[in-house]
Protein backbone atom coordinates (compact mmCIF):
# COMPACT_ATOMS: atom_id res chain seq x y z
CA UNK A 1 0.00 0.00 0.00
CA UNK A 2 1.27 3.62 -0.46
CA UNK A 3 1.14 7.08 1.58
CA UNK A 4 0.26 9.54 0.74
CA UNK A 5 -0.08 13.59 1.30
CA UNK A 6 -3.19 15.41 -0.29
CA UNK A 7 -3.50 18.59 -0.22
CA UNK A 8 -6.04 21.65 -0.33
CA UNK A 9 -4.70 23.93 -2.46
CA UNK A 10 -6.40 27.46 -2.14
CA UNK A 11 -5.32 28.81 1.35
CA UNK A 12 -3.44 25.78 1.73
CA UNK A 13 -0.56 26.00 -0.42
CA UNK A 14 -1.12 28.99 -2.40
CA UNK A 15 -1.97 32.36 -1.19
CA UNK A 16 -4.96 33.74 -2.93
CA UNK A 17 -7.30 34.53 -0.28
CA UNK A 18 -6.85 38.28 -1.71
CA UNK A 19 -8.11 37.23 -4.89
CA UNK A 20 -11.01 35.11 -3.18
CA UNK A 21 -11.83 38.42 -1.90
CA UNK A 22 -11.94 40.32 -4.84
CA UNK A 23 -13.93 37.32 -6.96
CA UNK A 24 -16.54 37.47 -3.66
CA UNK A 25 -17.16 41.23 -3.70
CA UNK A 26 -17.75 41.01 -8.03
CA UNK A 27 -20.17 38.24 -7.77
CA UNK A 28 -21.83 40.16 -4.82
CA UNK A 29 -21.90 43.41 -6.67
CA UNK A 30 -22.94 41.53 -9.68
CA UNK A 31 -26.00 40.07 -7.52
CA UNK A 32 -26.91 43.20 -6.17
CA UNK A 33 -25.32 42.76 -2.61
CA UNK A 34 -23.41 44.78 -0.12
CA UNK A 35 -19.85 43.88 -0.14
CA UNK A 36 -18.61 41.10 2.38
CA UNK A 37 -15.53 42.08 4.66
CA UNK A 38 -12.39 39.44 4.97
CA UNK A 39 -13.50 39.08 8.59
CA UNK A 40 -16.47 37.91 8.06
CA UNK A 41 -15.71 35.48 4.83
CA UNK A 42 -13.28 33.93 7.59
CA UNK A 43 -15.36 33.31 9.83
CA UNK A 44 -18.26 31.59 7.06
CA UNK A 45 -16.20 30.26 4.50
CA UNK A 46 -16.18 26.39 4.74
CA UNK A 47 -16.47 22.94 2.43
CA UNK A 48 -18.80 22.14 0.64
CA UNK A 49 -18.21 25.92 -0.66
CA UNK A 50 -21.96 26.08 -1.70
CA UNK A 51 -22.99 26.23 1.77
CA UNK A 52 -21.09 29.54 1.84
CA UNK A 53 -22.63 31.30 -0.98
CA UNK A 54 -26.09 30.14 0.36
CA UNK A 55 -25.86 31.63 3.56
CA UNK A 56 -26.04 34.94 1.49
CA UNK A 57 -27.59 33.93 -1.82
CA UNK A 58 -29.77 31.24 -1.10
CA UNK A 59 -31.58 30.50 -4.49
CA UNK A 60 -28.17 30.56 -5.96
CA UNK A 61 -27.69 27.44 -8.31
CA UNK A 62 -23.79 25.81 -8.39
CA UNK A 63 -23.61 26.26 -11.81
CA UNK A 64 -24.75 29.63 -11.87
CA UNK A 65 -21.81 30.16 -8.84
CA UNK A 66 -19.41 28.29 -10.95
CA UNK A 67 -20.06 30.56 -14.00
CA UNK A 68 -19.76 33.52 -11.75
CA UNK A 69 -16.78 32.04 -10.20
CA UNK A 70 -14.92 31.85 -13.60
CA UNK A 71 -15.85 34.60 -15.18
CA UNK A 72 -13.88 36.37 -12.46
CA UNK A 73 -11.26 34.83 -11.18
CA UNK A 74 -9.43 35.62 -14.19
CA UNK A 75 -9.89 39.26 -13.45
CA UNK A 76 -8.42 39.65 -10.36
CA UNK A 77 -4.90 39.40 -8.85
CA UNK A 78 -2.46 36.52 -8.68
CA UNK A 79 -1.37 35.16 -6.58
CA UNK A 80 1.65 32.78 -5.33
CA UNK A 81 2.32 29.45 -3.21
CA UNK A 82 3.43 30.05 0.57
CA UNK A 83 6.93 30.59 2.04
CA UNK A 84 8.54 26.51 2.41
CA UNK A 85 5.83 24.75 0.63
CA UNK A 86 8.55 23.97 -2.06
CA UNK A 87 10.07 22.82 0.91
CA UNK A 88 7.78 20.29 2.47
CA UNK A 89 6.70 18.83 -1.37
CA UNK A 90 10.03 18.11 -2.32
CA UNK A 91 10.68 15.91 1.04
CA UNK A 92 7.85 14.42 1.31
CA UNK A 93 8.71 13.48 -2.54
CA UNK A 94 12.40 12.09 -1.27
CA UNK A 95 9.87 10.14 1.36
CA UNK A 96 8.32 8.42 -1.26
CA UNK A 97 4.80 9.65 -0.35
CA UNK A 98 2.72 10.44 -3.17
CA UNK A 99 1.16 13.67 -3.25
CA UNK A 100 -2.42 14.57 -4.53
CA UNK A 101 -3.85 18.25 -5.24
CA UNK A 102 -8.11 18.69 -4.56
CA UNK A 103 -9.14 22.05 -5.39
CA UNK A 104 -12.98 23.75 -5.74
CA UNK A 105 -11.02 25.87 -8.54
CA UNK A 106 -11.92 26.22 -11.75
CA UNK A 107 -9.26 23.64 -14.06
CA UNK A 108 -8.88 26.61 -16.19
CA UNK A 109 -6.91 28.67 -12.72
CA UNK A 110 -6.05 25.82 -11.36
CA UNK A 111 -3.90 23.51 -13.88
CA UNK A 112 -2.05 26.95 -14.91
CA UNK A 113 -1.04 28.10 -10.82
CA UNK A 114 -0.02 24.43 -10.58
CA UNK A 115 2.20 24.59 -13.09
CA UNK A 116 3.57 28.36 -12.18
CA UNK A 117 4.38 26.74 -8.65
CA UNK A 118 7.14 24.93 -10.35
CA UNK A 119 6.29 21.95 -8.40
CA UNK A 120 3.61 20.37 -10.81
CA UNK A 121 5.88 17.54 -11.92
CA UNK A 122 6.44 16.42 -7.89
CA UNK A 123 2.17 16.03 -8.20
CA UNK A 124 0.68 12.49 -9.02
CA UNK A 125 -2.69 13.91 -9.90
CA UNK A 126 -4.42 17.45 -9.43
CA UNK A 127 -7.73 17.49 -9.48
CA UNK A 128 -10.33 20.71 -9.90
CA UNK A 129 -13.64 21.94 -10.18
CA UNK A 130 -14.80 20.01 -6.64
CA UNK A 131 -17.84 20.04 -4.68
CA UNK A 132 -18.27 17.42 -2.55
CA UNK A 133 -13.74 16.55 -1.30
CA UNK A 134 -15.08 13.50 0.85
CA UNK A 135 -15.72 11.19 -2.13
CA UNK A 136 -12.57 12.37 -4.16
CA UNK A 137 -10.29 11.50 -1.31
CA UNK A 138 -12.57 8.13 -1.20
CA UNK A 139 -11.88 7.49 -4.99
CA UNK A 140 -7.94 7.94 -4.25
CA UNK A 141 -7.50 5.72 -1.51
CA UNK A 142 -9.29 2.91 -4.24
CA UNK A 143 -7.13 4.44 -7.55
CA UNK A 144 -3.85 4.44 -6.09
CA UNK A 145 -4.37 2.07 -3.05
CA UNK A 146 -3.50 4.36 -0.69
CA UNK A 147 -2.85 3.18 3.47
CA UNK A 148 -5.06 5.31 5.14
CA UNK A 149 -3.38 4.88 8.46
CA UNK A 150 -0.39 6.82 6.37
CA UNK A 151 -2.47 8.93 4.36
CA UNK A 152 -2.87 12.89 5.66
CA UNK A 153 -5.60 15.16 4.08
CA UNK A 154 -4.26 19.03 4.33
CA UNK A 155 -6.83 21.66 4.27
CA UNK A 156 -8.05 25.20 5.63
CA UNK A 157 -11.96 24.69 6.61
CA UNK A 158 -13.63 22.89 9.08
CA UNK A 159 -15.34 21.68 5.68
CA UNK A 160 -11.78 20.25 4.96
CA UNK A 161 -11.47 18.50 7.96
CA UNK A 162 -14.53 16.61 7.42
CA UNK A 163 -14.06 15.45 4.25
CA UNK A 164 -10.73 13.79 5.39
CA UNK A 165 -12.80 12.33 8.51
CA UNK A 166 -15.76 10.99 6.13
CA UNK A 167 -12.73 9.31 3.86
CA UNK A 168 -11.44 7.91 7.17
CA UNK A 169 -8.06 9.20 6.48
CA UNK A 170 -5.89 11.35 9.14
CA UNK A 171 -6.42 15.20 9.11
CA UNK A 172 -4.09 18.78 9.18
CA UNK A 173 -5.90 21.76 9.67
CA UNK A 174 -3.82 24.83 8.84
CA UNK A 175 -4.58 28.18 10.24
CA UNK A 176 -3.08 30.40 7.65
CA UNK A 177 -5.77 30.14 5.29
CA UNK A 178 -9.06 31.04 4.50
CA UNK A 179 -10.89 30.33 7.62
CA UNK A 180 -10.24 31.32 11.22
CA UNK A 181 -8.30 28.89 13.45
CA UNK A 182 -10.95 28.97 16.32
CA UNK A 183 -13.45 27.93 13.74
CA UNK A 184 -11.27 25.16 12.19
CA UNK A 185 -10.44 24.14 15.73
CA UNK A 186 -13.66 23.08 16.25
CA UNK A 187 -13.48 20.28 13.65
CA UNK A 188 -11.30 18.79 15.50
CA UNK A 189 -8.35 17.82 12.94
CA UNK A 190 -5.84 15.14 13.87
CA UNK A 191 -3.56 18.04 13.91
CA UNK A 192 -3.59 21.81 13.64
CA UNK A 193 -0.71 23.76 12.72
CA UNK A 194 0.79 27.16 12.02
CA UNK A 195 3.54 26.63 9.86
CA UNK A 196 3.68 24.15 6.77
CA UNK A 197 7.16 23.19 8.01
CA UNK A 198 5.31 21.85 10.90
CA UNK A 199 4.80 18.37 8.61
CA UNK A 200 8.39 17.35 9.23
CA UNK A 201 7.03 16.95 12.92
CA UNK A 202 4.48 14.83 11.78
CA UNK A 203 6.12 12.23 9.24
Amino acid sequence: MNKAFIFDWSGTLNDNFHCFYQVCNLIFKELNKEPISEKEIKLNHTLPYMKFWNKYFPDLSREKQCELYEKYIHQVDEAEIYKNVDQIIELLHTKNYKIFILSSDPISKLIPETKKSGLSNLFTKVIGDIHEKGEIISSLIKEFNLDKNSTYYVGDTSGDVEAGKFADVKTIGISWGFQVKEKLSEAHPDFLIDDILEIKNII
